[in-house]
């Protein structure tokens, strides 16, 4: 139905070109019209898939990013190519103006449809569906890479230089006069243009670098990294990854600390990539353990696993935001089967342990018990009985299962963990981003506590597009 009102929609916008074409004076006007339609379904598939790859890494390195600039390329060229035919149009034999202004108006109507119609496609693809990259140059942009003023400066002259010699160029095309001069002074522009090296203002990248784990957050994927951590790794960097394992001074180069760190100004894509090409490889050094042995998917587990271990043992100070880990519920309203069907709403997760007293509800958000499969009595709104779940958000907390009872977590309306209060401790939130306030911390005695971090989360959301997986 869909590709016959498609066919359909493109037949009129044909027609509708054709016989304005063939309207006298009126079809003068109506092809710069036909052309700004075609521009603006341009605007609308680039805006899509934008958001959908997502951003400039995914318009340069997916395919689908790729159509979607070679098709506005085409259409940008030939709107062009049509404002300039209607600029020639008092050069044009009178009786061959009308077949000329129907075949353009209705390649661009033509056009214009395919591009709506490709946007439609992308804005009705899951996310997932499209967020493969492949990145194809060897340097990327980094926001946190120190660069001097002067190079920034050499750069704005080099663009400045680029788009004076393009709108000479595009004046050359357009005008009866001085054409010969304006080509040759956007020739002289472009050969005097000096751009700074890539290395002053990019940093190296890899065909991975944009790509991200197609594997959900989950406990499971969690606690797989872990005994994949263990086999692979930690005789290396420690079962604490802290990069003190029992052959660590047996190597000629340490091995290093896999904490927050790791995770701190680098994108998940190149830390893939150095684990399955041995580590150091970008260094001329690769670990002597049998880490290419691990799948892609492993690879994806293991790093999930530090992620969740380095939040741990750091509070998330000084590495990104990281999602609550997904586990399986039991909604007494039936809500929801696993914590990704609650986004939308504040959480907060309680590790409750048999014979303990259950944490008191709270009407401001839903509370989520950690069981470890011995649920008792509890008022909670849902339940994660799976001791699964238990291990995962115990790495959450850093300490082990067994100390666990007691612990509580804070997940914001998209589903980040923001905040956590940990047993044995003062009776205190903390946050790695200022949630708690600028210490990171907020007495969590009193109902009013709570209610500030609420607020807090909800006035200081973490953008959704971080958000890989659900």
């Amino acid at each position: 139905m869909a590709a016959a009102g498609a066919g359909g929609a493109l037949m009129a916008w044909s027609a509708v070109a054709g016989n304005a074409g063939a309207a006298g004076r009126g079809a003068e006007r109506s092809l710069p019209w036909v052309a700004a339609g075609a521009l603006a379904a341009c605007a609308v598939l680039l805006a899509l898939a934008w958001q959908a790859v997502p951003g400039l890494p995914g318009l340069l390195g997916s395919r689908v990013g790729h159509l979607a600039l070679g098709l506005t390329a085409l259409l940008l060229v030939a709107s062009l190519a049509a404002a300039w035919l209607h600029s020639r149009a008092g050069e044009v034999a009178a009786g061959a103006r009308p077949a000329w202004r129907r075949g353009v108006a209705a390649a661009l109507g033509a056009l214009g449809l395919l591009v709506l119609l490709l946007a439609l496609s992308i804005w009705r693809q899951p996310a997932d569906a499209l967020a493969l990259v492949s990145w194809p140059f060897a340097w990327r942009y980094d926001p946190d890479l120190p660069v001097s003023p002067y190079t920034w400066s050499r750069l704005w002259l080099a663009l400045a230089q680029s788009a004076v010699a393009l709108g000479l160029l595009v004046a050359a095309v357009f005008l009866r006069r001085w054409q010969l001069a304006l080509l040759a002074v956007a020739a002289a522009l472009v050969l005097a243009t000096s751009w700074p090296q890539p290395r002053l203002l990019l940093t190296e990248a890899r065909d991975t670098s944009y790509q991200r784990s197609p594997l959900a957050f989950s406990d499971t994927n969690v606690l797989q990294g872990g005994r994949l951590y263990a086999q692979h790794c930690a005789s290396c960097h420690g079962a604490a990854a802290d990069g003190r394992g029992p052959l660590a001074a047996g190597l000629p180069v340490w091995p290093s600390v896999l904490g927050a760190a790791l995770f701190d100004n680098r994108l998940e894509g190149e830390l893939y990539w150095r684990l399955a090409h041995g580590g150091h490889a970008s260094a001329g050094r690769t670990m002597p353990g049998p880490d290419a042995a691990l799948r892609p998917d492993e690879i994806w587990q293991v790093l999930d696993f530090l992620r969740l271990h380095a939040y741990g043992t750091s509070g998330g100070a000084g590495m990104p935001a990281i999602p609550a880990p997904g586990v399986a519920l039991t909604c007494w309203d039936g809500r929801a089967s696993r914590l990704t069907g609650l986004r939308g709403l504040p959480v907060r997760v309680v590790a409750q342990a048999a014979g303990t007293p259950a944490e008191p509800q709270d009407p401001r958000l839903l509370t989520v018990a950690l069981t470890r499969g011995r649920a008792g009595a509890t008022d909670a709104d849902c339940v994660a009985a799976d001791p699964a779940a238990w291990d995962a958000y115990a790495l959450a907390a850093g300490v082990p299962p067994d100390d666990l009872a007691g612990a509580q977590f804070l997940v914001d309306r998209r589903g980040w963990l923001r905040a956590r209060l940990l047993p044995h401790a003062a009776p205190a939130w903390t946050s790695a981003d200022d949630v708690c306030g600028p210490g990171g911390r907020m007495e969590a005695s009193n109902a009013r506590g709570l209610g500030e971090i609420l607020l807090a989360m909800d006035r200081a959301p973490i953008a959704m597009t971080d958000l890989r997986r659900n």
